[in-house]
């Protein structure tokens, strides 16, 4: 199997002004490699000891508190999706009424439980979160989980994109029996990765990202951490998976051997993969080649994969629309990030769409707008003119 290696992968945990981009407390970028954890049917990122440790520093940092935040108004309608989730969840469940969220960055969901009259509150390792708690009334610890400090039992632990970040997501989650009442529930929120992984697509790569779940290998983390699996969906909204898991009398983490797998889907993942690679370096390095062209990546997180493989540094512009992402930059990429507006000033005259979940919905507002001015083709029509 030819593997895929991304030697120099910019190490993205915040978007920075160009001022700010010299205080950055981790190396600009990092190498970055696809790997297969058998037991869990999952696919991983290669642990590499140098990028752990600086996930250890950047998650205590103010800057990287996760996406649901009073200020993110693109997060609000996932926030909105996964709150929805979590109220029928508890609606099924009456005897739920203490509950902690692991990594509760800005306490949103938190605030919406304490308004239902729940014992809500968080643990998160990074200071902001304990500010935004408190100007809710709620109560978080600054630590990582599991903690010392946390010695109560709960009806319910939840956590959102919080799995994918854990080196060990098997001994992390059997952590939680410790915490949880008989018979308590988990409820994790995670990335869909299935898409991706069924059709080679590498956009989802980033250091922080160690798991790419799919709905099979999020049932069996939870069943290989000893949790009976309740339920495994898909988000209404977005592109995430939502699984809970109910903790037995019996809570010995097993592994089973009908959950042990062969790498069969791995491999295709990675053939699939490298013709995707090879094909987004055909277009974009025959766009940047001609004189009178001028190129644009909507979605630049997940471009970013794609442009560091190819050594692609320059002649490109980034559009984003995120609010807070305005003109801010990747550290060790020297491109602002644009909105929509700022390309209605200045069009492009093609341009890539790198997002699976929205692609379709971008294509057609940029067509709206532009028409036949500016050649425009998204992630999903990349792989399907992809010949294997």
């Amino acid at each position: 199997m030819q593997e895929i290696m991304i030697e120099n992968l910019p190490f993205y945990w915040r978007l920075a002004q160009k001022h700010e981009k010299n205080n950055n407390p981790v190396k600009d970028t990092y190498p970055f490699f696809f790997a297969y954890d058998q037991t869990n049917d999952l696919l991983i990122q290669k642990r590499n000891p140098e990028v752990l440790q600086a996930l250890e520093v950047i998650y205590t940092q103010d800057s990287n508190i996760g996406y649901l935040q009073d200020t993110n108004e693109i997060a609000k309608p996932y926030g909105k999706d996964f709150i929805n989730y979590i109220d029928q969840a508890i609606n099924q469940n009456p005897n739920i009424q203490k509950i902690l969220e692991v990594g509760c960055g800005g306490c949103v969901v938190l605030e919406h439980l304490k308004k239902k009259g729940l014992n809500a509150s968080g643990i998160d390792s990074s200071s902001f979160a304990a500010v935004e708690g408190k100007k809710k009334g709620i109560d978080v610890i600054t630590d990582f989980f599991p903690s010392a400090k946390v010695t109560e039992k709960f009806d319910l632990i939840y956590h959102v994109d919080v799995l994918e970040h854990i080196n060990d997501p098997i001994a992390f989650l059997s952590r939680h029996h410790d915490n949880l009442h008989e018979n308590g529930l988990v409820i994790v929120n995670v990335p869909d990765a299935t898409e991706s992984i069924e059709i080679g697509d590498i956009s989802m790569a980033m250091h922080q990202h160690l798991n790419y779940f799919t709905e099979k290998s999020l049932r069996n983390t939870l069943q290989n951490a000893g949790f009976e699996v309740v339920a495994i969906n898909k988000a209404g909204y977005g592109g995430s998976l939502y699984g809970i898991g109910r903790r037995p009398s019996n809570t010995k983490s097993h592994i089973t051997s009908d959950l042990l797998e062969d790498d069969t889907e791995y491999a295709a993942f990675l053939v699939k993969a490298n013709h995707v690679i090879k094909k987004f370096g055909e277009i974009s390095n025959n766009w940047l080649s001609q004189k009178n062209n001028t190129v644009g990546y909507y979605i630049p997180l997940r471009t970013l994969p794609y442009i560091a493989i190819h050594n692609i540094h320059e002649n490109f512009r980034f559009f984003d629309d995120t609010h807070h992402w305005h003109h801010r930059e990747f550290d060790g990429i020297n491109v602002k990030i644009e909105n929509f507006s700022d390309l209605k000033e200045k069009p492009v005259t093609h341009m890539l769409v790198m997002s699976l979940t929205f692609g379709d919905i971008i294509k057609r507002k940029l067509i709206s707008e532009f028409g036949n001015s500016m050649e425009v083709v998204t992630l999903s029509e990349l792989v399907a003119n992809t010949e294997l």
